[in-house]
């Protein structure tokens, strides 16, 4: 098994939208927290992390549970995506609405960063090992609609992808909506990528997301 991370799943995760299930996937997680004791070994390769995880300071939890502990924290990235996704669910409660999805990082393994800085994702922390555990998760979950967010990882989920069942579809919706069609799933996975809700641009461009989101529901 390629993946590190366990991911998120709402209790009502099943339910979803309308009965069709909903993936968040987001790059990266990342630690700044250089002084802490555990740093080296929580910002490896998940290769070569204890399967049980390391306990930091910032989470005192494996790192194996970063994906709930991520959505428990509520940061600016999840809050802005909730008040978007809330009435969907019909409700406006955070964790309400983050009940009826699921969530996971594609890369698995923690990113190291400056201390007090921002650590971005960049394109080569990103390993073929990756598509192979984000593949482990969409047959676990099997899910209708999977929400890229962001660019870094889009080319490996959309373009670059072996499952992706037309690249005209890409082009044609501004290389918002795709499909991937995968062996041991009886649906075809329905992919959209709109601007990472932490970015100027998701306001800039929400109209066009919502748009191309609501035809896929």
């Amino acid at each position: 098994m390629e993946r590190y991370f366990n991911p998120f799943v709402g209790k009502h995760y099943q339910q979803g939208i309308g009965g069709k299930r909903v993936l968040v996937l987001g790059a990266s997680f990342y630690c700044n927290m250089i002084d802490c004791q555990q740093f080296f070994h929580c910002t490896g390769d998940a290769s070569y992390l204890d399967k049980k995880g390391w306990a930091t300071k910032s989470y005192d939890c494996p790192n194996s549970d970063f994906p709930t502990y991520a959505i428990s924290d509520g940061s600016t990235t999840y809050e802005r995506l909730a008040t978007y996704l809330g009435p969907f669910v019909g409700s406006s409660d955070y964790d309400t609405v983050w009940s009826h999805f699921a969530f996971t990082n594609y890369i698995q393994h923690i990113l190291g960063g400056e201390k007090g800085k921002y650590r971005e994702t960049r394109p080569s922390d990103i390993a073929d090992s990756d598509f192979v555990a984000f593949n482990e998760v969409l047959l676990e979950l099997q899910p209708h609609i999977v929400i890229v967010l962001g660019s870094v990882i889009n080319s490996y989920v959309k373009e670059w992808n072996p499952y992706l069942v037309s690249m005209e579809t890409l082009k044609q919706t501004d290389y918002y909506l795709c499909q991937l069609s995968m062996p041991g799933i009886d649906h075809l996975i329905d992919v959209i990528n709109p601007y990472h809700p932490s970015s100027s641009a998701w306001y800039g461009d929400l109209e066009t997301f919502d748009r191309y989101f609501k035809s896929l529901l």
